[in-house]
């Protein structure tokens, strides 16, 4: 056997194992990637959808722990979740189910949707992985989960 064909069938093993793509991380039912690049919210969801996911949707607080330690050695970043109150203001919904944020991390006084912009949800590192509302339109790293 060819080390090129040995390779191939080390990745396809490993993905059908694992289920996730080269560059995504597994855990439960869902593989996750963190970004490297900055995007707007929608550009985010975009970048997500072209490699088969969407905005990472945080579910549960052991959810959420999992997303802090893949998170953890990017200190000073902010990334962009999959929840947004665009339709309603106040009714945050994750945008890809259109099911309500039951479970939520907010930073005390979070979401304020100051001057009243703040429509899309993102998490915080240096604020204890806290969750805050901001301007949809700025440019932050992204979380994208393939469910």
């Amino acid at each position: 056997m060819g080390k090129g064909l040995i390779l191939v069938s080390v990745f396809f093993y490993s993905t059908a194992v694992l289920g996730c793509p080269n560059g995504w991380t597994v855990n439960k039912n869902s593989c996750y990637h963190v970004s490297r690049d900055k995007a707007s919210w929608v550009e985010a969801m975009r970048m997500c959808e072209l490699h088969g996911g969407v905005l990472a949707d945080i579910s549960s607080s052991e959810e959420q722990a999992f997303i802090e330690s893949m998170v953890q050695r990017q200190n000073g970043h902010t990334y962009w979740l999959g929840g947004s109150d665009w339709t309603t203001e106040g009714a945050w919904v994750w945008e890809t189910t259109g099911k309500a944020i039951s479970y939520t991390n907010w930073h005390h006084g979070q979401p304020d949707n100051s001057h009243n912009i703040e429509h899309c949800l993102y998490l915080d590192t240096q604020s204890h992985y806290r969750w805050f509302d901001r301007d949809c339109h700025d440019a932050l790293h992204y979380i994208c989960e393939n469910p």
